[in-house]
């Protein structure tokens, strides 16, 4: 399980509010940005804050997307439900910090598909670097590690759609930064179901691994994880 960090848990909050502005602008439902969504917010808050409006959207999000934006996917916590994003031990938000969250959240537009992993990773303090991924078919079994490996299939991914992230790809990442990008995958290619993600110390990767794929950004127990499946 990976330690819950405030700067960790910050990033977590600052990186899923970017994907999801992308995500918004790309298919607008206007009920968790803009007017209509501020309009129905002030009708019903009552005593909660914008600390909680944050994790309500998330919630929401999640169950759109399933797993992608839970912070149990991300900081791989134990013995929480599928369908809940937080768990009852989760910290949130300081009220304080949520303000300020919200308000930097809409001091630049939202980012278009071609900037948007690059906002996701400078919340986290990372600098992803152009992979070559190879031919990828339909029939292609990867495993997969270091956020710019990830966010380069992801890439590929969108690209083609006769491709299948969760049927094809397998992504281990340990760091609470790297299952972060891994699942936010989901919602950049739109898709509900959820990609296999790994830890090093997880099960190995059960059926058939045609390549693994890896970055120099993969951290080192993933890269040896993941490359004991290369001759497997």
């Amino acid at each position: 399980m990976s330690s819950l960090e405030t700067a960790h848990i910050a990033s977590y909050y600052a990186a899923s509010l970017a994907c999801l502005r992308f995500a918004e602008a790309r298919h607008p439902t206007h009920r968790r940005f803009g007017a209509d969504a501020d309009a129905v917010w002030e009708s019903f808050r009552g005593h909660l804050t914008t600390a909680d409006r944050i994790d309500l959207l998330l919630r929401d999000a999640d169950a759109q997307w399933r797993g992608a934006l839970a912070a149990w996917t991300t900081f791989a916590l134990p013995a929480v439900a599928d369908d809940e994003p937080f768990g009852t031990g989760w910290p949130g938000l300081d009220p304080v910090d949520a303000e300020e969250l919200w308000r930097h959240v809409f001091r630049a537009p939202a980012a278009a598909e071609a900037s948007v992993w690059s906002a996701v990773a400078s919340k986290w303090k990372l600098a992803p670097r152009p992979v070559d991924v190879g031919a990828i078919d339909a029939s292609s079994k990867l495993v997969v590690t270091g956020p710019s490996a990830i966010i380069a299939l992801a890439v590929a991914f969108r690209a083609n759609r006769d491709l299948s992230w969760s049927e094809q790809i397998t992504c281990i990442a340990t760091p609470p930064a790297h299952r972060h990008v891994a699942s936010l995958a989901a919602v950049f290619l739109n898709t509900t179901e959820p990609g296999r993600l790994l830890e090093s110390t997880g099960a190995r990767v059960t059926g058939r691994v045609d390549r693994v794929l890896a970055s120099p950004d993969a951290a080192a127990d993933d890269l040896a994880f993941a490359l004991a499946h290369e001759s497997a």
